[in-house]
C-alpha cells in the first residue's frame, strides 16, 4: 500500500508556498476526502498540510458571493447566502460524514469527472483567487476564470466568487449515479432565464460525458431562443433529442459509451424541465 512520505504543517501561507517550492511533488491537504480515498496510483508521496489556515466560510461580496476554498460542503448547504444550484451539488455527496470535511477547493482542485461542484461553478460564471503564481491582480486582470486554471492548474486555491444569479434566473443541479451514496457518473447544471416563453442565456455544464466537467457551448446554442411548451406539457422528450447529437461520450468507466449519452441527455432534460417547472410527478 502507498504511503505518505513526507508531511508539512505549515503555520500559514508563506510557510505553506515555501513548503510547496522545495518540494514540487508535495501536493495540498485539506479535508482529504478525495486525495486518500482507496488505494489508487497517484496517492501523493508528500503532502502540504493548509486545513489550519485556508479561507473557510461563505460572505456577500458586492452583487456575488465569496467562498472561501476552506470551505466544506456541509457548510454550504447550511449557509443562507448559496443558490440553490449549488447546494444541491454540494447535496451530491450523499453522507454527512464526508460533507463535513470534503472541501470547495479540494473538490475543484481534484478536477474529477464526478466533481460534485464543477458544473455548478462553471454555469454560475466562477472566478478563482489562487496563491503561488503572479498575482492576477498585479497584472490587471483579476480573479482567474475556473475553467482557465482546470486547463492549466497552477498555484493554491484561496477562494471562489461568483455573481448570484437575480431572480429572473433559472438553475437546476441533477446527477446520475449507481446508488444514492456513490460517487456521480453523470451531473448537469444549467443556469438560464426565460423571456416572454423563450430560454436566453443559456449555459449548460456537464461532467462525466467526456471526462472532465465543461460547459456546452454548441449544446447552449441549440437552446438558446428554444420556445417553452405549454404548462400542461412535459418537455423533456423533446430536450433530450435536442441534446443527443452534441454528446459523443468516450468509451471507459463503469458505464458504456452509449449509455452515457442517452442517460446523459435524459439527465440535462430532467435539469432542464427541473429549471424551468415543466418536470411531472412520477417516473418517466
Amino acid at each position: 500500500m502507498k504511503t505518505v512520505e513526507r508531511y508539512y504543517h505549515p503555520a500559514d501561507l508563506s510557510a505553506a508556498l515555501a513548503a510547496a517550492a522545495g518540494d514540487p511533488d508535495a501536493v495540498w491537504l485539506a479535508g482529504g476526502t478525495s486525495l486518500f480515498a482507496g488505494d489508487y496510483a497517484d496517492k501523493p508521496a508528500a503532502v502540504i498540510d493548509i486545513s489550519t489556515f485556508i479561507p473557510r466560510g461563505v460572505a456577500a461580496k458586492g452583487s456575488g458571493l465569496s467562498v472561501g476554498a476552506g470551505t466544506t460542503f456541509q457548510e454550504l448547504i447550511d449557509s443562507e447566502l448559496v443558490p440553490a444550484v449549488l447546494k444541491d451539488a454540494a447535496l451530491g455527496i450523499g453522507s454527512r460524514n464526508v460533507r463535513n470535511r470534503a472541501t470547495v477547493g479540494g473538490n475543484i482542485a481534484a478536477d474529477r469527472a464526478c466533481s460534485s461542484l464543477i458544473p455548478s461553478l462553471l454555469v454560475l460564471d466562477a472566478k478563482l483567487e489562487i496563491a503561488g503564481v503572479r498575482s492576477p491582480a498585479s497584472s490587471g486582470v483579476g480573479p482567474l476564470d475556473l475553467r482557465s486554471w482546470l486547463d492549466k492548474p497552477e498555484g493554491l486555491i484561496l477562494a471562489i466568487s461568483f455573481p448570484v444569479p437575480d431572480k429572473s434566473r433559472r438553475s437546476a443541479y441533477g446527477r446520475w449515479a449507481r446508488i444514492a451514496v456513490d460517487a456521480a457518473v453523470l451531473g448537469a447544471a444549467l443556469c438560464c432565464s426565460v423571456e416572454k416563453g423563450l430560454l436566453k442565456d443559456v449555459r449548460i455544464a456537464l461532467g462525466g460525458i467526456s471526462g472532465k466537467s465543461r460547459r456546452m457551448r454548441e449544446l447552449e446554442a441549440r437552446l438558446e431562443g428554444w420556445r417553452l411548451p405549454a404548462p400542461s406539457d412535459d418537455p423533456r422528450a423533446d430536450i433530450e433529442t435536442a441534446a443527443l447529437p452534441f454528446l459523443a461520450p468516450a468509451e471507459g468507466g463503469i458505464v458504456s459509451a452509449s449509455f452515457k449519452r442517452l442517460r446523459g441527455a435524459a439527465l440535462l432534460a430532467d435539469v432542464v424541465a427541473a429549471a424551468i417547472g415543466g418536470m411531472k410527478e412520477g417516473p418517466r
